[in-house]
């Protein structure tokens, strides 16, 4: 009985076809990622023994080698990683990730296999892990209120001693690399632990000398002496000699110091002003000055991550970029780049090649090439960018941002064209009708405007859905006569293009329309989607190969997952595939179905499929 309701829609009779249960043949390989985790972690770049560089970005982490641009992935982590740490051999890496019950995972970054597991004790998330000096122990410090320290024999997965920390963030913790004593620093906070016969951890608290006053530390690093580096929020660093305070270099960096990394004669600092220093012994050397390098004025570079090798400096920043400097000719290597700041939701890829355009709400507009793997072009708006689209041709790209304007740009310098103060409210989606003879946009206040786009961008006509809902998403018909709407209430609308009004007796005949594109995540060819059983998870973007027979879903529990299209019966069997963190916010297909391009809001990452 269900059957003959599915079977009656529709102008054109649709057969089933066998296969239309089944998951789709197609399978997603992660070949790239665009960005990195610097908006919110530090110290979370390291070389390894071969020269390759680990960092991360939203649940995956990611060995990047310089010859050929490539990158690797160890992708067991089931949450954001939040934490990173090197073995002293240079090859073991322990990740930490946030979660109810999160996990610290020990991989080999050379055969990229898990070597252990550890699990249990900590609770919200690992903050920071750390080595000690001959590897066979992790220390890891909880983000739950205690902050608790834990001390890990990892071969064999137990716990040998378990302490609370403070009561206040903890934000680094390492093991001196002479002593084996634990170094732990946050708000107000300096402690120097050492592990007692009885599985106990036993704290002592730095000594400031005469004032006494307990300074906010950031970061803590030793050099080969094992003397301790501690960078304080007020852009000091000071040195300790066991617990005791023998040195202070007074402002160091304007503003806090967020990052220390030694070497065998000296050691780096990266601080908030966007300056890496260089020192020989306790000597300053040189400044690698980033502060001018941003893209988006808005965001001054804040430098998160510095690391040392062989004369060459990697620098990450808080705008999730990293570059490599030579240290003799000052020459700077930018590695990677993802929009920074704020949430990623514009997505559309060219129509005739390999590029993809990304709107963010940095207010950015960012051009990748697919082959090389590396941006082409950016260019700064006024405001922050939440939709993108390029017309049939190529010849222009729309952007409508969250001040409810729309910017027109051409898009080989990206040079603005044109400009509509259209509404008042973030304009969601904007699409060029198939012959790019129109441009339709839908905003956040629930209105659909039909734009004329060949000459000047008038607006031609205007319609709103129910009273207090947001069009989310908008699809042309491939005659380019109708236009398919979804509004944030769940209700899926069919318009005539021309005098923009709603048709509503039309449902059994635009249902089956063969349209130009899909990104409506309602109506009758993705009414699938919905699991059998429980609730659906918030689906935040379809995308239709261009062939036609697949068709891409972007979750919010940071999936991707591919069904066959069309997509009618419930329940229907999909592939999915994991790696961003939590927000999966668009996914789109390139020209020629060989990638799919899908970008995370929160993790501000860009995934090449």
């Amino acid at each position: 009985e269900e059957r003959s309701e599915e079977e009656k829609g529709g102008g054109r009779e649709w057969r089933k076809p066998m296969d239309a249960d089944e998951a789709p043949y197609n399978c997603l390989q992660l070949e790239h990622v665009y960005g990195y985790r610097g908006h919110d972690c530090r110290n979370n770049l390291v070389y390894t023994a071969s020269g390759h560089i680990v960092y991360m970005a939203g649940a995956v982490a990611i060995v990047y080698r310089k010859t050929g641009h490539m990158q690797q992935f160890y992708s067991a982590h089931t949450d954001d990683i939040i934490s990173l740490a090197l073995h002293p051999d240079n090859i073991i890496v322990a990740t930490g990730q946030v979660g109810k019950s999160p996990i610290v995972n020990l991989w080999s970054s050379d055969s990229m296999q898990t070597l252990a597991i550890l699990r249990g004790y900590h609770e919200r998330g690992i903050a920071s892990v750390s080595f000690s000096k001959d590897g066979t122990k992790v220390a890891t410090v909880g983000l739950d209120l205690d902050h608790s320290i834990a001390v890990w024999d990892w071969r064999k997965g137990t716990r040998i001693a378990t302490s609370m920390g403070s009561s206040d963030k903890i934000f680094d913790a390492r093991f001196n690399p002479v002593d084996d004593v634990l170094v732990t620093c946050g708000v107000r906070h300096i402690k120097f632990w050492n592990i007692m016969g009885d599985n106990q951890l036993k704290s002592k608290r730095g000594i400031y000398g005469q004032e006494g006053v307990q300074h906010t530390m950031l970061c803590v690093a030793f050099t080969d002496a094992g003397l301790a580096l501690t960078g304080a929020q007020s852009g000091d660093i000071y040195l300790w000699k066991g617990a005791r305070l023998e040195w202070q270099f007074e402002e160091a960096h304007i503003g806090p110091v967020f990052a220390i990394s030694t070497y065998p004669d000296g050691f780096v600092s990266g601080g908030k002003d966007g300056r890496a220093r260089l020192w020989s012994g306790l000597d300053p050397v040189k400044v690698f000055d980033f502060s001018s390098t941003t893209v988006a004025s808005s965001i001054s570079t804040r430098i998160r991550s510095v690391a040392w090798k062989d004369g060459h400096v990697l620098v990450g920043t808080m705008s999730n970029e990293i570059f490599e400097v030579d240290e003799r000719t000052m020459t700077q290597r930018l590695m990677t780049q993802s929009h920074a700041g704020a949430e990623v939701w514009g997505l559309d890829t060219h129509p005739s090649q390999a590029v993809f355009v990304t709107g963010g709400e940095d207010k950015t507009v960012r051009v990748y090439r697919v082959s090389s793997r590396k941006p082409l072009l950016v260019r700064e708006l006024e405001a922050g960018v939440r939709s993108v689209a390029y017309n049939h041709d190529a010849s222009l790209l729309a952007c409508g941002l969250i001040t409810g304007q729309v910017i027109i740009l051409e898009p080989k310098r990206l040079e603005q064209v044109c400009v509509r103060h259209a509404r008042s409210s973030p304009i969601l989606d904007l699409k060029f009708s198939p012959d790019g003879r129109f441009l339709a946009t839908c905003s956040q206040e629930g209105s659909l405007d039909v734009y004329e786009a060949l000459v000047d961008f008038e607006l031609v006509g205007t319609a709103s859905t129910t009273e207090g809902c947001a069009l989310t998403h908008l699809d042309w018909s491939e005659d380019g006569l109708y236009i398919q709407t979804d509004n944030s209430a769940k209700l899926h609308q069919y318009w005539d293009a021309l005098s923009v009004l709603e048709k509503r007796d039309a449902e059994e005949m635009l249902s089956r329309a063969e349209w130009a594109s899909w990104t409506c995540i309602s109506g009758w060819s993705v009414q699938g989607l919905t699991p059998k059983l429980g609730q659906p998870v918030g689906i935040n973007a379809v995308a239709r190969s261009n062939a036609r027979d697949v068709l891409a879903v972007a979750n919010d529990m940071g999936l991707v997952r591919l069904y066959r299209f069309p997509c009618p019966y419930v329940g229907s069997k999909h592939k999915r595939f994991a790696g961003h963190s939590s927000l999966v916010s668009n996914c789109r297909f390139t020209f020629d179905d060989k990638y799919l391009i899908s970008i995370g809001a929160q993790d501000r990452c860009i995934f090449q499929w």
